[in-house]
Order: C-alpha cells, then structure tokens, then sequence
C-alpha cells in the first residue's frame, strides 16, 4: 500500500510545484501595476522558497524584504546620526529616524494581520509606512543649503527608493488578496 502511494506522492509534490511556479508568474504579472514585472521576479526570486510560494507566502517574502530594508536604513541614519555636527542636517537625518522607526512598526504589526487573513489592514499598515522614504528625502533636501551641500540630496536616495519598490511590490503580491 505505501509502495503504491509514493509514484502518487511525486505527481502532487511536482504538480504543487508548477502551480507555485505559475503562482510566482501570475503574482508579478498582477504586481505590474504597482512594479516593473522584472522587480517583482528578480526580488521574489532572491528568496528560495518563492518557486513553492502561495500568494500569501509571496507576500510574507515581500513583507521581510521591506523589513530587512528599512532595518538597514535606520542603522544607516543612527550611525550617520552619531557623526554628523551641522544642525540642519542632523535635524533632517532625525526626521528620517522616526519615519523609519514608524515604517518598521508598522510593517512588524502587518504580519499579525496576514497570518489573520486581514489583508486590508495590512494593505493600509503597508500604504502608511510606504511613505518613509519620501518623508525621509523630503527631510534631508531641506537641509541643502547650497553648491556644498550637494551630496546631501543623494544621501539615502537609493535606499529610500528600494524601500518604496519595496513596499509597492508587497502592495501588489497583496492585492488579488483584497
């Protein structure tokens, strides 16, 4: 009985896998709207377990990436916090501290509500702290304050950016969900 069992075994274990495969497709394809369908492959797909992912799992996957980067954003800000002296800037770099520390509760709290199947308060949980990286930057281009300060325009660009794809990308993993 369980010899004849394991042939059966196989086909579900492959047949689950293509239906993962299609999911991780269908996902980007539906995430579009929000990020390049090639953002949405190639961050998915730098989580190995996204080729047996479900759409709830992609989106706790999705979920971690944003985590793990405004994690190292906020580490970014308090070190550059405890080396910077001109007032503007340590201002503009306080204002980045505090939305990336909301951005990281909120995005804690939004797995709770997707372990409990409340999608739309996670959707809005997301949206809220989706707004970091443009605060951030808007904080910081305050502190310019001429040909000098240049630099200070592109400082946590980068970050602030992966962290709004970031957060758009769990946007749209999550709303076939809704």
């Amino acid at each position: 009985m369980v010899i004849s069992l394991v042939p059966l075994w196989i086909i579900l274990l492959t047949l689950s896998q293509c239906i993962s495969a299609t999911t991780l497709n269908e996902t980007c394809t539906d995430a579009s709207g929000f990020v390049p369908y090639e953002f949405c492959m190639v961050t998915l797909q730098s989580n190995p377990h996204s080729s047996h992912a479900n759409t709830t799992t992609l989106a706790f996957i999705t979920l971690n990436l944003a985590i793990i980067n405004a994690t190292s954003t906020k580490a970014k800000i308090d070190t550059s916090l405890h080396n910077v002296r001109e007032p503007a800037l340590k201002n503009g770099l306080q204002a980045c501290d505090i939305v990336y520390s909301n951005a990281i509760m909120d995005l804690k709290s939004t797995g709770d509500f997707l372990l409990s199947s409340q999608y739309e308060t996670a959707k809005a949980l997301v949206s809220a702290a989706s707004t970091a990286g443009n605060e951030c930057g808007d904080a910081l281009k305050h502190t310019d304050t001429g040909m000098a300060s240049m630099p200070r325009r592109r400082f946590l660009r980068k970050e602030n950016a992966d962290f709004g794809l970031l957060t758009l990308l769990f946007l749209g993993v999550i709303n076939p969900l809704l």
